[in-house]
């Protein structure tokens, strides 16, 4: 059976495009620090705290959006983390990259974790944005290393897909 080819989303300019943060009150300063700090302009971002919902007639189109929940003891992320995609669906673009990254409840993300999570966020929006399957970026062993640090850490980072 032939798979059809994945829309995959045109290059992210972190310097000209429009960027939603989304996440858990203690974690949007980290995002928010961790974005202009990776070149997103100031002036394009809106900061949505999970708990606070949009307006209901409130819409965007925004190209990017980092979603950063904490997860409390075993309680799993995900679905907490999907809500939160549902939530800021409409500040979006139909084929916003979406990236989730979960913390643990007991991680303190100290300025060296910070650096390798923003690290990671770009390595995913590269790859989410990559023509093709094939010229997806390369992850070298330094970025391997890293990954591997913020799992041990309980930071998990992936791209999530609403609707279609």
């Amino acid at each position: 059976m032939a798979r059809t080819p994945r829309e995959r989303h045109e290059p992210v300019d972190l310097r000209s495009a429009e960027v939603v943060l989304a996440g858990t009150q203690e974690l949007l300063p980290v995002l928010r620090a961790a974005a202009v700090r990776a070149g997103v302009d100031a002036t394009r971002m809106r900061v949505v705290g999970v708990d606070d919902l949009p307006d209901p007639g409130e819409t965007g189109h925004a190209e990017l959006a980092v979603i950063a929940i904490r997860r409390p003891g075993d309680d799993p992320a995900f679905h907490r983390a999907q809500e939160a995609a549902e939530m800021i669906a409409p500040l979006l673009a139909p084929h916003a990259v979406r990236i989730v990254v979960t913390v643990s409840g007991l991680t303190r993300l100290a300025p060296k974790v910070e650096r390798t999570l923003t690290s990671e966020v770009l390595h995913q929006i590269g790859a989410a944005s990559a023509p093709s399957g094939f010229k997806r970026p390369f992850r070298n062993f330094r970025m391997r290393l890293g990954l591997a640090g913020l799992r041990a850490a309980g930071v998990r980072v992936f791209r999530v897909r609403i609707g279609e």
